[in-house]
């Protein structure tokens, strides 16, 4: 229990109103897995999160939406402003052993405390139980329990314990609404953690699941808790969790869906949450992503530009990990004018010889990016619509250089390139999602220079130009609107489109841009 005195008192103030979410529509249900730090079948965050969401599109619950995110929390933060619970499965830390719970920083436990006074649920499972001093008491205000390693100098000195058991569970609290429809004991292997840090005389705990093997005080035993807090939000914290097979436990599953739902606020269903294991291989299939609907537009071009052989080497490259991308391929640029059921638009196409794009189709493009839509110009698209193309009739469009913001000039003395052949593409953003993980990578193309635009772009890839003896950017990215797009002066040929760094740079840019993670 907690010593009188070791930690502040902490006021949490109610919140004013709840976010929509919770207010009315749909509870959502944010799954978040951190990094794997055990072998296999031990600490399955990312799998854990991923079988927690199937399980739960398939429950007997209504109104309650669930998303997923890895790498232990969301790209973009903002997510968690309308959540109606979070779910926290990763690592904690132990000393300087292990990392830190991933939301327990200075910068996101002020997310999570906006989250918190707002009403939000909170879950921590397993290893995400670990928790500072530092952040004790919010996490006991939280979720009303956490693993306590720190001495009261700070050092690593365990207050917590730690057993691998095979032995009988037993519920709780009979009554709670998180042990509907669970037995009220059952026989269950696990690494428990124990002598969990609890306030003394918390009114608002209630012991879940307890383990009399462990000996000890009631308290003691308590594996699993849940609270209700002041400001309206419930918390629920477990240390089991270990082994990943123990979800095919009918009782352990329903007990933590049950747990997940209770803190969204959602009501749990007389007989509990129903559902049936699914494999990993189901679950894989069915958390699919739906393939990106493109139109590629390709057609007249530079003479040099063979684009018929280089529109399939573009969909080879974009399919080159699976049937990601269902491609429409067209040669008439007034498709532009309809856009209605794709999320992003190839361009492999320069008009030049061609007039250039209708009223029609001008607009719909535009709109079509300005309102959530991909683009991806793939090489010399950058180079359509100028007013300074030798061979096409009149058909200049300026727009076109805040959609594609790096263009090919026609003018002598402008743009360029250097001779076809082989070249070394770095990196130069390793942490946006397009590049994160990529290596740098050679290959047979040809490098163009001096492209021409001011408007801002955020340079992913870059390659050493012989010419001009600069870093030329290869490959970018920026907003246009709500829209993304992702825009590479690279693929001149199917030679340079099979480059495996290059299939993987146009499939991870092209996926960006059609809003995917």
């Amino acid at each position: 229990m907690v010593a009188p005195g070791r930690f502040p008192r902490v006021i949490v103030l109610a919140a004013l109103g709840a976010c929509a979410a919770l207010a009315g529509g749909p509870a959502r249900i944010v799954l978040i897995a951190g990094k794997k730090s055990h072998g296999p079948g031990a600490h399955e965050y990312v799998k854990s999160v991923k079988l927690l969401k199937v399980l739960l599109d398939r429950a007997n619950l209504r109104g309650v939406r669930t998303e997923v995110h890895f790498n232990g929390w969301p790209e973009d933060p903002r997510v968690l402003a309308t959540a109606s619970t979070i779910m926290m499965i990763s690592d904690g830390q132990d000393g300087d052993r292990y990392s830190p719970v991933p939301f327990m920083t200075p910068e996101r436990m002020a997310v999570m405390e906006r989250q918190m006074k707002r009403g939000c649920g909170l879950v921590t499972f397993h290893f995400s139980t670990f928790t500072p001093d530092a952040h004790g008491a919010a996490l006991l205000d939280w979720t009303g329990g956490y693993f306590d390693w720190q001495d009261d100098t700070g050092k690593r000195n365990w207050y917590s314990a730690i057993k691998t058991l095979d032995t009988r569970v037993e519920l709780g609290d009979p009554t709670h609404p998180v042990v509907r429809g669970v037995e009220p004991a059952w026989q269950f292997k696990d690494e428990f953690y124990y002598k969990i840090r609890f306030r003394d005389q918390e009114p608002r705990l209630k012991p879940i699941l307890r383990v009399p093997a462990l000996g000890g005080s009631a308290a003691e035993q308590t594996v699993a808790w849940a609270v209700e807090r002041s400001d309206g939000g419930r918390g629920f914290g477990t240390t089991t969790g270990h082994f990943f097979d123990n979800w095919k436990d009918a009782n352990y599953r329903k007990l933590i869906l049950n747990a997940i739902a209770w803190t969204a606020k959602v009501e749990v269903p007389a007989g509990g949450i129903r559902t049936a294991y699914a494999p990993d291989a189901e679950v894989d299939r069915v958390l699919a992503p739906k393939p990106v609907r493109a139109l590629l537009l390709h057609g007249d071009n530079h003479p040099a530009h063979l684009w018929k052989q280089t529109t399939p080497a573009i969909i080879e490259a974009l399919n080159n990990r699976g049937p990601e991308f269902a491609v429409t391929v067209t040669e008439d640029p007034e498709s532009l004018a309809n856009l209605d059921g794709y999320h992003l638009v190839i361009l492999n196409y320069a008009n030049w010889t061609r007039p250039g794009l209708s009223k029609a189709a001008r607009n719909g493009l535009v709109q079509f990016v300005r309102r959530g839509g991909g683009l991806a110009p793939v090489h010399f698209a950058n180079g359509a619509f100028h007013a300074s193309l030798p061979q096409a009739p009149p058909s200049d469009w300026p727009e076109y250089r805040n959609l594609v913001r790096r263009v090919w000039d026609h003018a002598k003395g402008k743009s360029g390139h250097d001779r076809y052949g082989r070249f070394a593409v770095r990196i130069a953003n390793p942490g946006h999602p397009v590049t994160r993980g990529l290596e740098g990578f050679e290959t047979v193309d040809e490098l163009y220079f001096r492209q021409q635009g001011t408007e801002p772009i955020e340079v992913l890839a870059t390659a050493r130009s012989n010419v001009t003896g600069a870093d030329e950017p290869m490959a970018f990215v920026y907003r246009y609107g709500k829209g993304r797009v992702f825009q590479t002066v690279l693929g001149h040929s199917a030679e340079s489109l099979g480059t495996h760094g290059m299939m993987q740079l146009l499939r991870r840019g092209a996926w960006w841009a059609a809003g995917r993670r």
